[in-house]
């Protein structure tokens, strides 16, 4: 499996948390809003139990915008792995509960050799342009992307900023997620399983995360006859576990859970903190 199939094969994992746009307002519970700070977070991925790859995030929010980082490797420990990296980017706004991204960039390599790009640029949800590397095969059944599959999406970074409901934190995990990646238009249908409880060192994050099962819906862009799109609609192992990072007034993956048709991949936080700003001083820069 080279890297740009295994950041293909994460896209599903990563959306797990992402923000599904604006809830009517008497259905809404209370939310902290976004403050100015940082979170930095370190994961390792594994497949069966082994390690194949470590990557890091780092996120920024001054009020309502914010930039997003992450900077991963794979390593080719099987015939399932080869050496790789990925470099994803995403900045945007936060209005109230929804994430409106204005940029993203993805860029991954296979043994020193670029092996996928997206850029893309959105305004409101809506994509303003978009160019992705490799282009989609032309194919009799692929499911083809109309207009309207670029409106009201969020890209695959900036689904990573999910809301932090006061009083009700398990409400993260109840959403549907429009999502585009820059070739296939999907939904992810979020919901509520448990709570479990971490245990972080040196400053990283202890306390209560939120477990959230999922589903993967395609809409356009793929094809339905492909043996990994069927087995993706019928996958029920998939799950993440939401960290609240109170400093900045969100939530952000702690954990992911995949099945594969290679096994179970997982993306554990080996540190999580988040490190909050004075409002003051963060208006007057």
């Amino acid at each position: 499996m080279i890297p740009s199939r295994m950041f293909r094969m994460l896209r599903p994992a990563v959306m797990l948390v992402a923000l599904a746009g604006s809830f009517p307002a008497a259905a809404r519970a209370p939310t902290a809003l976004p403050r100015s700070g940082q979170v930095e977070a370190s994961y390792t991925m594994g497949l069966n139990g082994i390690t194949i790859g470590r990557f890091k995030l780092d996120a920024t929010v001054e009020r309502s915008r914010y930039t997003m980082t992450i900077r991963g490797t794979t390593s080719g420990i099987s015939r399932l792995v080869s050496d790789g990296t990925g470099l994803l980017k995403s900045s945007g706004q936060i209005a109230g509960t929804t994430v409106l991204p204005n940029d993203y960039y993805l860029d991954t390599t296979e043994s020193g050799q670029t092996s996928s790009v997206v850029n893309m640029r959105m305004r409101s949800g809506t994509i303003v342009s978009v160019a992705a590397l490799p282009p989609l095969p032309i194919k009799a059944d692929r499911v083809p992307l109309l207009p309207q599959h670029k409106h009201k999406i969020v890209d695959p970074l900036s689904a990573m900023i999910a809301p932090l409901y006061k009083g009700d934190m398990a409400r993260a995990c109840n959403r549907t997620i429009p999502v585009f990646d820059g070739w296939q238009r999907f939904d992810i249908r979020l919901f509520y399983k448990s709570t479990a409880e971490v245990k972080g060192e040196n400053g990283s994050y202890s306390g209560t995360v939120y477990v959230c099962g999922a589903r993967y819906v395609p809409v356009a862009g793929h094809r339905p006859s492909r043996e990994e799109v069927k087995f993706m609609e019928a996958n029920t192992n998939l799950e993440v576990w939401l960290a609240p990072a109170e400093d900045i007034g969100l939530m952000l993956p702690y954990r992911m859970q995949i099945g594969t048709e290679a096994g179970v991949l997982t993306i554990h936080a080996s540190r999580f903190a988040s490190t909050g700003r004075d409002e003051r001083a963060a208006a007057a820069n």
